[in-house]
């Protein structure tokens, strides 16, 4: 992804929401003053989101954290539920995934470009801080 691609979104975990910080012209906006007026606010209670690089097949940015829908066969299994989640720091690869045929894995980078390439399969139907009952089993 290059610098001009570049986008996040913030989520508060202290109030429960989510905030886009980057405007549509590539403006950073909002997050100093944010900050500054938030004198209640702990740094720690903001999660960073970054987009991946990807679209659905709607074309709505996926960002870490967003709960995606898919079908993906995988020896003969048909999976269809999965997940992009944010890596602990030392990861660099950015993604994981989750199926019902092997849990929680980490994607590679290769399997996760030949698992986006065909977008008309992913559609964003949540995210993890809002939509927490996605990932429970049987949904």
């Amino acid at each position: 992804m290059k610098l001009q691609n570049f986008d996040f979104r913030i989520w508060n975990t202290a109030c429960k929401k989510k905030k886009k910080y980057i405007d549509d012209v590539g403006l950073i906006s909002n997050i100093m003053c944010d900050l500054i007026h938030s004198a209640t606010d702990i740094i720690e209670d903001y999660e960073i989101e970054l987009w991946t690089g990807y679209f659905d097949k709607n074309g709505k940015k996926i960002y870490e954290g967003d709960v995606i829908k898919y079908v993906y066969i995988f020896k003969h299994e048909l999976l269809d539920k999965g997940m992009i989640k944010k890596l602990p720091k030392k990861v660099s690869i950015g993604c994981v995934g989750i199926d019902n045929f092997l849990g929680f894995r980490i994607l590679k980078n290769k399997e996760l470009q030949c698992f986006m390439k065909d977008i008309s399969n992913i559609e964003i139907i949540g995210n993890i801080h809002e939509n927490a009952d996605l990932l429970k089993e049987g949904k």
